[in-house]
């Protein structure tokens, strides 16, 4: 079994990946990973079918499944927020079991963001009808590897009617210009690795200085499953993985999200 990974970035620099169980949740971000998806009747046959086209060779395997997903009546909606999250978790479940390679999930969870970012190109809350409706900042920390997660939480956000700004891997003080300039109604980071404590702190308090103590920040991810008071340790006002109990401590009322059909 995998436990740390070494790899090398653009630059020749060794770089620790944290382990693999970790993996699943950094590509996934278990903000989003699970919610909802028991009751969602993943069909397993497309489950099994998605994980093979998004690792296959030929670059075009998952247009190839497109059609068992619209005879099957899955919508775009049910793609983004179930589908997507759970086969990245067996592509980094499939490393962790020696079964796939590194570069094979790297490259699936490349193909899942492509196919997430096609889905979402006119999800908006704007374009949902609630231009005047409340805003989020979704941030990523610097030392995150993976962005599919929060851009699955992005779309979910946006449909429920919430404008998201997505931030990755911001310097402290563009972050402290930009949330001054803007009024956001609450801020979420997604965090994988207890050593990104620290960084996440630091985040959390230029939030509150750019914004003298009004943003409310809710922290989410595979970060609950290690350390213990991730409140205390980050001055974060929630800590959870559920997306409607970090809105309603920050005060912000949503509608569900409306299902969107596949084009």
């Amino acid at each position: 079994m995998h436990h740390e990974m070494p790899i090398r970035s653009a630059h020749g620099n060794a770089v620790v990946v944290c382990g693999v169980s970790r993996f699943a949740a950094e590509v996934v971000a278990k903000l989003v990973a699970r919610d909802g998806a028991d009751e969602a009747g993943l069909r397993e046959p497309l489950v099994d079918r998605f994980c093979e086209a998004v690792t296959a060779a030929n670059l075009s395997a998952f247009d190839e499944i497109k059609a068992d997903f619209k005879r099957a009546r899955i919508s775009a909606s049910a793609l983004a927020d179930h589908y997507i999250p759970e086969v990245a978790r067996r592509l980094g479940q499939a490393w962790e079991d020696d079964t796939l390679s590194f570069a094979d999930v790297t490259m699936g969870v490349a193909r899942l963001q492509a196919i997430l970012r096609e889905l979402g190109a006119t999800w908006s809350a704007d374009a949902l009808g609630q231009a005047d409706g409340p805003t989020m900042l979704v941030l990523l920390p610097q030392g995150e590897q993976h962005t599919l997660g929060a851009m699955v939480l992005a779309g979910r956000l946006r449909r429920m009617g919430v404008s998201v700004s997505m931030q990755i891997a911001p310097e402290l003080a563009e972050l402290s210009k930009f949330v001054s300039n803007r009024a956001f109604d609450g801020a979420m980071i997604s965090v994988t690795c207890e050593n990104r404590l620290e960084t996440c702190g630091k985040l959390i308090k230029t939030l509150k200085n750019a914004s003298n103590g009004k943003l409310m920040v809710a922290i989410g991810g595979a970060i609950l499953d290690d350390a213990e008071d991730v409140v205390r340790l980050t001055g974060a006002d929630v800590v959870t993985n559920d997306i409607s109990r970090a809105l309603h401590v920050m005060g912000i009322a949503v509608g569900r999200s409306p299902v969107l059909e596949l084009s």
